[in-house]
């Protein structure tokens, strides 16, 4: 009967742990999905934080790229408005070395004056257009205020340079006017 007693007692035992080991077995599981629930949810957030920092690092460069934009279009209306007094320098300049009654140093402080104002320009990104007599016609680039049919020249090359032309950061801000070559039309005999 001890021995009957015995195995009751164990067997109550082995039961009790039983159900100690199923109860924690089950916190096991239940901890586990929490502890996988807090990770998905961890992860959710973090994908989150990555797709709102690209967003923020777009918007920086957007603006960044805008604000520059705003700045070149400003520099570009201000050279808008220099360059006919810089023509002016340079018909001056052409008109005083003309003029022998104007002293040679007066002729040097104008050129002086254009090239130093020029230099300027150019530091922010202006560049004259290269144009001139026998350069073939682009309407690109150039705007043809004057035709004329001469032998001299080839068809649809300029015949010379009225007013320079200037390009600003790569971009056309003003074209050349140019006399251009017209095609010798037909008389009514040929």
């Amino acid at each position: 009967m001890a021995d009957k007693i015995r195995v009751d007692f164990r067997d109550k035992k082995v039961e009790k742990l039983e159900v100690k080991l199923a109860e924690l077995e089950e916190e096991l599981a239940a901890a586990r999905a929490e502890a996988e629930a807090a990770r998905a949810e961890a992860e959710k957030a973090r994908e989150e934080y990555l797709r709102k920092a690209a967003d923020l690092d777009n918007m920086r460069k957007r603006v960044a790229r805008e604000e520059a934009e705003i700045r070149e279009r400003a520099a570009e209306r201000v050279i808008k408005q220099i360059l006919p007094a810089l023509a002016d320098l340079t018909r001056a300049i052409d008109e005083t070395d003309a003029d022998p009654a104007v002293p040679q140093h007066h002729v040097d402080a104008i050129r002086m004056l254009d090239r130093k104002v020029f230099d300027v320009l150019r530091a922010e990104g202006l560049e004259p257009i290269e144009a001139g007599p026998g350069t073939p016609f682009d309407p690109t680039v150039h705007d043809a205020v004057m035709g004329e049919c001469t032998p001299d020249f080839e068809p649809n090359t300029i015949i010379k340079v009225l007013e320079p032309g200037y390009t600003f950061k790569g971009r056309l801000l003003v074209p050349v006017k140019v006399m251009v070559c017209l095609e010798e039309e037909p008389g009514p005999g040929d």
